[in-house]
């Protein structure tokens, strides 16, 4: 009688543990088929905590996330905030060395592409002296060309900026470009003032003026076939002669090869010419033997020590910008 009540014990027993056995086999499968299998998307959704989904890395060489797109992005981050967050953020929290908070690389586009419908595009901020906020930087090869930084505007109605940069402090330059190969370097300071080792090549220079009734006018340069420096000045003649020194200052960035001296007298004479040139004075005197005293003004026009001396040289070649990518 024990046996056999006994019995339907043991085989109840017996398949619990097979039913145990093939459920945990079951689940042990799903498990791992969601692990193995790089179709099956994921979504989590959270109102709390850090993040809805978190990696962590403590290896030298081991991301925290990782993401492959084949064809479409590798992360992708998307907001609706309206308080200043962001779709994809970047933070570097190291205080020595260097790291990156964003770091963009491409082979066949831009390492860096920013787009936006309400305000600027890219914009950059640092606090550290002597930093900029944005930093672009042309390694290509000799055979190859192209920009530090390369701005654009597609608006041709309104002044909207292809390019804006600021200065809060007189310590900062609003723009600074530098040619590490030829140690070209130019830039605009605070105050909008422009300074380029290697000059200016434009169409044609004109200058802002403030009028006596405070209005703004531009006024045209004078354009010379050659390089050329001027100085002018008023000098005094008696009995018919005028030795004239010429400014020490000036004298030092003529290159002592030539110089014109255009005279303007400034009273009743016969005439007046110039009878002699050194390379830091001039004689000037009357025509005809004559024998005033009077007062005259000069301008004297001569060529800049270090320019070059070439005569309406062959302007150089203009790369045409390439158009950037428009907006996804």
């Amino acid at each position: 009688m024990s046996d056999f009540t006994n019995r339907p014990n043991r085989v109840a027993i017996v398949g619990m543990i097979a039913v145990g056995m093939g459920l945990a086999v079951s689940s042990f499968s799903i498990v791992r088929a969601e692990h193995v299998n790089p179709d099956k998307s994921k979504t989590y959704t959270c109102s709390s905590g850090t993040a809805c989904v978190e990696g962590k890395s403590s290896g030298s060489s081991t991301w925290g996330v990782y993401g492959v797109g084949a064809i479409a992005d590798g992360v992708h981050g998307v907001t609706s905030s309206t308080n200043g967050n962001s779709g994809a953020s970047g933070i570097s929290t190291g205080t020595s060395g260097s790291a990156h908070g964003v770091y963009g690389r491409s082979s066949n586009g831009q390492g860096v592409y920013g787009t936006s419908s309400s305000d600027n595009g890219v914009e950059g901020h640092s606090t550290e002296s002597g930093a900029s906020g944005v930093a672009g930087i042309e390694r290509g090869t000799s055979s190859g060309s192209g920009d530090g930084v390369y701005a654009e505007s597609a608006d041709t109605t309104n002044l909207y900026e292809a390019l804006e940069a600021k200065a809060d402090s007189s310590n900062t330059y609003i723009f600074e470009g530098y040619n590490a190969s030829t140690d070209g370097l130019c830039t605009i300071d605070y105050n909008a003032t422009l300074a380029c080792t290697g000059g200016a090549v434009v169409k044609n220079l004109r200058t802002r003026h403030r009028n006596a009734d405070g209005q703004h006018v531009l006024a045209y340069a004078a354009e010379s076939a050659t390089a050329t420096i001027e100085d002018v000045g008023t000098a005094r003649m008696d009995r018919g002669v005028a030795n004239v020194t010429i400014n020490p200052a000036f004298a030092s960035v003529m290159d002592r090869k030539w110089y014109y001296v255009f005279l303007t007298p400034l009273g009743d004479t016969r005439g007046l010419y110039v009878s002699m040139k050194t390379a830091s004075a001039f004689q000037v005197r009357e025509t005809e033997h004559g024998r005033s005293s009077l007062e005259f003004d000069y301008r004297v026009v001569a060529h800049p020590l270090d320019a070059e001396n070439d005569r309406l040289p062959l302007a150089p070649a203009m790369r045409r910008p390439r158009t950037m990518h428009t907006a996804r």
